[in-house]
């Protein structure tokens, strides 16, 4: 088990119920870093500016309350950190990411599933998304199966 960090820990705090039990469940099997979860006016309209975000406010899933959206990725202890420019590290990190919700979702713990910010569409690759946001994981309902 790798238990969060108080910083990681109060910022996992301020997610949807799903993000947090999500969370909560990758920390038996992975060290990670929580980045942000809800972000007010003032942060989402800098991430804007910075270009770390397509989104002012209200429009980004992290602007509501509890938020929808968190940012975060793998935690590694010789760093002391997560190595930004390892976009393969992102990419591992969000295959656990997406089969612990799946997992959650199948067994009816959450109502969620995740879309994460490398693969907008969800067809599962990376290089043809014209914004990639490695960190940033969102809930969307999916679609009932017919």
């Amino acid at each position: 088990m790798f238990p969060y960090g108080k910083t990681s820990q109060a910022r996992l705090s301020t997610c949807h119920a799903d993000i947090q039990t999500i969370w909560n469940e990758l920390s038996k099997y992975i060290n990670a870093s929580v980045f942000c979860g809800h972000r007010g006016r003032e942060d989402q309209n800098d991430a804007f500016e910075k270009g770390s975000s397509e989104l002012t406010w209200p429009n980004s899933k992290h602007n509501v309350y509890p938020s929808m959206a968190i940012d975060s990725g793998p935690y590694f202890v010789a760093l002391g950190n997560t190595d930004w420019k390892d976009e393969v590290a992102f990419g591992v990190f969000a295959g656990h990411v997406m089969l612990v919700a799946r997992q959650l979702y199948k067994q009816k713990k959450i109502t969620h599933l995740v879309r994460w910010g490398g693969d907008w569409d969800m067809d599962g690759r990376s290089r043809d998304e014209r914004f990639r946001d490695l960190p940033h994981f969102e809930l969307y309902v999916p679609e009932p199966l017919t």
